[in-house]
């Protein structure tokens, strides 16, 4: 960055600031305030490598213990980051940085209307739309039976197994005084 260091200064000072790669996310609200969600900061010099897939992408990854990588070295790199917030875990990105020569950036200039950006290919999302007023039982499978399933199954079981015994205990006194009575 060049910059005068005073209103009086005839020099412009240069001072070199790292290189670092801030992002954030944002919740956007209509009515009310957006909200913070978490922020990803990448030191380009040495950031630690993405996770290959999003389920191994954890938050601590951004631990001083994981390999670092140099994008100034390895010129392209790709993987799933995390973004956290006072180090928790509050969401994911899957990134892929290319550093390029200045004149390949001249060449193929980023916004300048020559090329269409370079989409990711789509991601793989749950079939299950989260909307419980259109479908709950299929929001019911995907959230919650998957996980438990095991667990439902036996509830289920020892639910009929107690109401069969509570029924057998609450009419066996009477079908026993019935046969006495009756012969």
């Amino acid at each position: 960055v060049k910059k005068r260091e005073h209103i009086f200064s005839l020099d412009k000072t240069e001072q070199k600031l790292p290189a670092i790669l801030i992002l954030q996310v944002w919740d956007f609200e209509t009515l009310s305030s957006d909200d913070f969600l978490g922020a990803l900061e990448l030191d380009l010099h040495g950031f630690p490598r993405g996770a290959k897939t999003a389920k191994s992408c954890k938050a601590e990854m951004l631990t001083d213990l994981m390999e670092k990588i140099s994008i100034f070295q390895q010129k392209r790199a790709r993987g799933w980051w995390p973004f956290s917030k006072s180090g928790e875990l509050t969401g994911k990105v899957e990134a892929e940085f290319h550093l390029v020569t200045a004149d390949e950036a001249e060449k193929n200039p980023v916004g300048k209307a020559r090329k269409e950006p370079e989409p990711l290919p789509k991601p793989n999302r749950p079939d299950t739309s989260f909307s419980w007023f259109v479908n709950p039982f299929k929001c019911f499978f995907h959230l919650v039976w998957r996980s438990y399933k095991k667990y439902i199954i036996i509830a289920l079981i020892l639910l009929i197994t107690v109401l069969f015994l509570a029924l057998l205990f609450y009419t066996l006194p009477g079908a026993i005084s019935q046969k006495i009575i009756n012969g």
